[in-house]
């Protein structure tokens, strides 16, 4: 089993925190300044997301939007676990231990989306900060509501069999 990490609950917290009250022009230009200000690394760039090294490692992160604009970003907040029993139970943990240590800090979700793939949410005015966990590792996010909900409709149509 390879080493596994995680961020701690104190790094989650402020990164949720930090995230939340983010005021930045979400142009895809201005990704450097953040990640500067993040004390994140720039690695690839692409036509329409920007890659990020956090404290876990490069490529950790994303910044991703369309045209000239960003409407996300993504920080991997786990390593990717194993692909066994024991590694996914402790993804999940973790994933329950962040959920429950930025709510004390964010308050109480906004929304909560069960599931193997769940997610928590913490909507504000403009943007929304979402803690998702997935089999291998948990990320969050902090996207545009406006992203979010066309993510949303096309995940509802999915779910009906429309696309």
């Amino acid at each position: 089993m390879t080493e596994w990490r995680a961020l701690t609950g104190s790094d989650v917290v402020d990164l949720a925190v930090r995230l939340r009250s983010l005021d930045w022009s979400w142009l895809l230009a201005d990704v450097p300044a953040l990640a500067a200000d993040f004390g994140w690394a720039i690695g690839p760039t692409y036509r329409y997301s920007v890659s990020v090294g956090t404290e876990l490692g490069p490529n950790t992160g994303s910044v991703s939007g369309r045209s000239e604009t960003a409407d996300e970003i993504g920080i991997r907040v786990t390593d990717f676990a194993d692909d066994d029993a024991e590694s996914r139970t402790r993804v999940r943990d973790a994933f329950a231990d962040m959920a429950s240590t930025i709510t004390t800090v964010l308050g109480p979700p906004t929304q909560r989306i069960p599931g193997e793939d769940a997610e928590i949410r913490w909507a504000g005015a403009e943007t929304t900060v979402r803690l998702r966990l997935f089999t291998s590792n948990v990320s969050l996010y902090l996207c545009t509501n406006n992203a979010l909900d066309l993510e949303d409709q096309v995940t509802a149509m999915d779910e009906q069999g429309l696309l």
